[in-house]
Formats: structure tokens, C-alpha cells, sequence
């Protein structure tokens, strides 16, 4: 008995380590010392991505029982072009966002442009004009501070060699390579310092589509993005229209996303509204510490599930089109020269997977709004999709004919090749939305590898159903009982493919059926036999 205190301590800290990773407790969250504030930094000027650092304090407001955010943001720039910005929560509809441009090479006589902005879904983010009707009475966002400083030059351990000024164009008009510096090349740092007065009311205002913000949470998400292109023509407008960032957040730095531990922020002790000069004091930014009470990962469990459940539409998207075209349509495939009754598994199978493909693109169609595609997965998806309604089309046709005449038209080779060129599309655009959504290069190759060994199973499995089904033709001629094969005529699915290669029809080689059942078979060979054999009576 004296040994089970101990055991159990033993498997309680084993508990404990076991479960860190899976409640959020980040390997990567550098200081867990209180300080009253919270750091994220991205460093990659040099390498084509976002270099920024951000860094927040809280402070309870007793008139409107919220708390007042104070960010102090720099953002590291060697030309005009482009724009940064940081938002609240996990999507970019519903986020407050804090996007930051302007004219550094003039910075003496510019100040850094800062447009406070949001959007309901995914789409161009818009200035918000009034914040206490957008949030509540209370709610405000001032800029305190905005000036540009100079940040020194590109080192040269930047790898700006031949890659200044290339724009190489990939699966995605706004998805090109990036622009990097030259060694030499001289830097300016944006410094802003921003308060978002009753930041807390932002998530309860009018809108269910607004983001969460909360100064107490625990793993409170914040998500970024960057443009290092646009050029503005001189319009640095707090209302300027942006381009899209790149896509390949993980790859190329486009976008990302991190979490604060909020509740290491708060300034409990401060009385009275501090100043600019104490806030710029406080929340001084070290470069050196990439992450202070901040985290890539959620850090809670909470902050998991968030992750998980947050932005449903694309991925919903993305478990449709996964789903039709990893798994049903290449099984639809499979089924058609497969034993038993496989027309009738082919034709559900397809039809469960045509379901799936056209409420996945209804999901694409509803984010995209009412703009105009602009991405060649899109274009290719709506391409696919109108294709599918053609292949259901051709296919009931073919169903029609074949019934009544009971061989192959161009409609059945229009349905098998428009078939087979669908699935291939439909592969290539899940690993192009893959790539869109900024997955990692793991997860792409991994989806890559499976749609290449899927691909050698489905070639296989045809090429030794149309090996079956010839075997099958020359047993059908020789078949003393007449069969289905030859010149007698095909069972619908054998129009398609042959099931075995026992021979033709009967007991022996019986082929795919389609909604004839055996007894209306053999009733139409033995009036097709009785009709052979008045002719050959007659001819005599």
C-alpha cells in the first residue's frame, strides 16, 4: 500500500505528458513567465514571405465591462508595394482586421496608411466606416501611432540572385513566386500603434458572422496575411482596393494564422488610460523572440476544437469533392466490370457521387458570391460540374438505346471517355485545391501518391475487364446455346464490359443486366432464334 501513492503519481505525470500536445500546450510558446503581454513574430523578408512582429497588452474597461486592446505592430518593407495586415479569429469572414501599406521610400512625408477593416464572407475586406454601429456604443479602433522608420539593408545571406522582379505564374493567378530583395537592398519598418477601445464587444455585436475576440481566452486565434506586389499607383487611400494574397500560406507565406494566451495580457494593475509614450514602453518588440505567450498550434483544448469547427464552408467543400472524386466515382468505375449485378451498383454509386459533386460545387459557388472565378481550380471545378450533368445525360441515353437496339452508339463511347476524363479532371483539382487552401507540401504529395496509385488500379482493372470481355466475344461465337455475345447482341453492361470470360450467354456466360431480368433474356433469344430460323425456311 505504501507503493501505490507513488504509482500513482507515476501515472498521473505520465497522463500529463501524454495529454500536453493533444490539449494545445505548444512546444513552441518560448516564455511562460507573465509580463503582462503577449509577442508573435514572423521573420522571412529574405526568403520572399511577411516579416512582422506583433505585439499586445489588455486592460479591463469598468464603463463597458469589455476589455481595451492595445497592438503594437511592425512591419518590415523595402518598397512601396503591398500590404500586411492582421485579423481576429481563424477565417477572414467576420475577422477585424488591422491591414497596414503605404509609401516607405517616402516615409518623411508619409505616414504608414493603417484601414481598419472587416468582411461577412470571403471576399474584398471593406473599410469600416462607423465602429460604434458596426460593434456598439463603446467600440472604437484609434490609431495612436504610425511613422516609418528605417530598418537597415537586406543581408547578404539573401537569396535575391535571380529571382528580383519574377513573376512565375502557377496553378493560380494571384499564387507567383515571390519577389526577394537583393543583399544591399535598404529596409523600412512600419511601427503602428493601435487601440481597439471595448475590443470584446466586436464578437458580440450585430452579425452572428463576427469572429470571437476576447481578452480572456486562453488560445485566442488571430490570423494574418500578406501582398508583396500590389501596386497602389500612389493611391494610399484607407478605402484602396487590395489584391488577393497568395494562397500557400505554409509554402510561400501568403497567409498564416497563431494564438495568444490572452489572459497573460491583461494590465490588472493599471489605473487610468495609459499613454502612447507608456504603451510604446510596455509593449517594446523584441525581434529575437519569435513567440511570447503565443503559439503556431491552439493552446487548449478548446482552441483544437475551434480549429476544427471553424470556416465549415470550405471545408465541407473539400469533403464532397474528396469524397466523389477520391473514392465514389473511381469505385463507380470498378463496379461496372465487376460480378453481380453491377450496372445497378455502377449507376448508384455514380449517382451517389454526382449528389456529392454538385453539392460541393453549390458550397464553391456560395463562397465565391456573385464575383467571377478567378482561380483555375475554380474554373476547372465549374468545368467538371457542367460536364457531370452531360455524363448523367449520355448515360440515360445510352440506358435508352440500348435497351431497343441493343448495342453500342457514340452515345456509350461519349459516356465511357467523358466519364473516364471527369475522374482524371476531378483528381487534378483536389490536389489543386489542396494547394489553394495552402496546405502543406507532406499533405500534397501525400493526396498525390494515393491518386497515382489509385490511378494504376483503375487503368489495371480495365484494361483486364476489356481482356475479359474479348475472351468472352470468341467463347460467345462458339457457344452452342447462341448466347448474348457476337453478332446476337450484348446485355447492356456487357455493351460496357463483360463480367467473366466464361463464355456468352446461358448458364455458362452470363453478362451484366441493367433492369431485364434472365427469363425476359431467354424469351428474347428464343423469339430472335424463332425469327432465324422462319427465314431460314422460308429461303428454302
Amino acid at each position: 500500500m505504501a507503493r501505490l501513492p507513488s504509482l500513482f503519481g507515476a501515472l498521473l505525470l505520465s497522463v500529463c505528458l501524454f495529454t500536453q500536445p493533444l490539449l494545445g500546450a505548444s512546444t513552441t510558446t518560448t516564455s511562460t513567465t507573465t509580463d503582462n503581454k503577449v509577442q508573435y513574430c514572423q521573420t522571412g523578408l529574405t526568403s520572399g514571405a511577411a516579416d512582422f512582429c506583433l505585439s499586445l497588452s489588455s486592460l479591463p474597461n469598468i464603463t463597458t465591462s469589455s476589455h481595451d486592446i492595445y497592438f503594437h505592430l511592425t512591419v518590415t518593407r523595402w518598397n512601396a508595394n503591398g500590404w500586411t495586415a492582421i485579423g481576429t479569429g481563424q477565417t477572414m469572414a467576420g475577422a477585424l482586421m488591422f491591414v497596414v501599406y503605404g509609401d516607405p521610400i517616402n516615409g518623411t512625408q508619409k505616414e504608414p496608411v493603417v484601414s481598419v477593416r472587416t468582411v461577412e464572407g470571403h471576399r474584398q475586406p471593406q473599410l469600416i466606416q462607423d465602429f460604434g454601429t458596426v460593434a456598439g456604443k463603446g467600440f472604437d479602433v484609434q490609431v495612436l501611432a504610425s511613422s516609418w522608420k528605417e530598418g537597415g539593408t537586406v543581408p547578404a545571406s539573401g537569396t535575391g540572385k535571380g529571382r528580383k522582379g519574377r513573376k512565375v505564374k502557377r496553378h493560380d493567378d494571384h499564387d507567383e513566386h515571390p519577389i526577394i530583395p537583393s543583399p544591399g537592398t535598404p529596409t523600412y519598418v512600419a511601427d503602428v500603434l493601435l487601440a481597439c477601445y471595448s475590443c470584446s464587444l466586436w464578437s458580440s455585436g450585430s452579425g452572428s458572422w463576427r469572429t470571437s475576440t476576447s481578452a480572456t481566452s486562453a488560445s485566442q486565434p488571430f490570423l494574418w496575411a500578406w501582398n508583396d506586389r500590389q501596386d497602389f499607383g500612389g493611391n494610399f487611400t484607407r478605402d484602396a482596393r487590395l489584391k488577393m494574397h497568395r494562397h500557400h500560406g505554409s509554402e510561400t507565406g501568403g497567409y498564416g494564422f497563431f494564438w495568444a494566451d490572452m489572459t497573460r495580457s491583461v494590465l490588472g494593475n493599471y489605473l487610468g488610460k495609459p499613454t502612447t509614450s507608456d504603451l510604446l514602453a510596455h509593449l517594446t518588440i523584441d525581434p529575437s523572440t519569435k513567440l511570447l505567450g503565443t503559439s503556431t498550434q491552439p493552446l487548449s483544448a478548446s482552441g483544437w476544437l475551434d480549429k476544427v469547427t471553424s470556416n465549415p464552408l470550405p471545408k465541407t467543400h473539400a469533403f464532397f469533392m474528396t469524397i466523389a472524386f477520391l473514392i465514389l466515382f473511381p469505385l463507380g468505375v470498378l463496379l461496372i466490370r465487376s460480378p453481380g449485378n453491377a450496372f445497378k451498383k455502377h449507376w448508384l454509386v455514380q449517382a451517389l457521387a454526382s449528389t456529392f459533386t454538385l453539392a460541393g460545387a453549390g458550397v464553391g459557388l456560395y463562397m465565391t458570391g456573385r464575383h467571377i472565378p478567378s482561380t483555375f481550380h475554380q474554373w476547372l471545378g465549374l468545368v467538371i460540374t457542367l460536364l457531370l450533368v452531360v455524363q448523367v445525360i449520355l448515360g440515360w441515353r445510352h440506358h435508352i438505346d440500348f435497351l431497343r437496339i441493343r448495342r453500342r452508339t457514340w452515345i456509350s463511347y461519349g459516356h465511357i471517355w467523358l466519364g473516364r476524363w471527369a475522374v482524371v479532371a476531378g483528381w487534378v483539382n483536389v490536389i489543386l485545391g489542396l494547394l489553394l487552401s495552402g496546405h502543406s507540401r507532406v499533405d500534397v504529395w501525400g493526396v498525390g501518391i494515393f491518386v497515382g496509385m489509385e490511378a494504376v488500379v483503375v487503368v489495371w482493372w480495365v484494361w483486364r475487364a476489356a481482356q475479359r470481355k474479348a475472351l468472352a466475344g470468341v467463347n460467345g461465337g462458339q457457344n452452342a446455346k447462341g448466347g448474348m455475345g457476337g453478332e446476337d447482341g450484348e446485355a447492356e453492361s456487357y455493351g460496357l464490359m463483360a463480367r467473366n470470360g466464361n463464355g456468352g450467354g446461358g448458364a455458362d456466360g452470363e453478362y451484366f443486366r441493367l433492369s431485364m431480368s434472365e427469363d425476359d433474356l431467354s424469351s428474347s433469344e428464343d423469339e430472335e432464334e424463332g425469327k432465324r430460323g422462319d427465314g431460314v425456311r422460308s429461303g428454302r
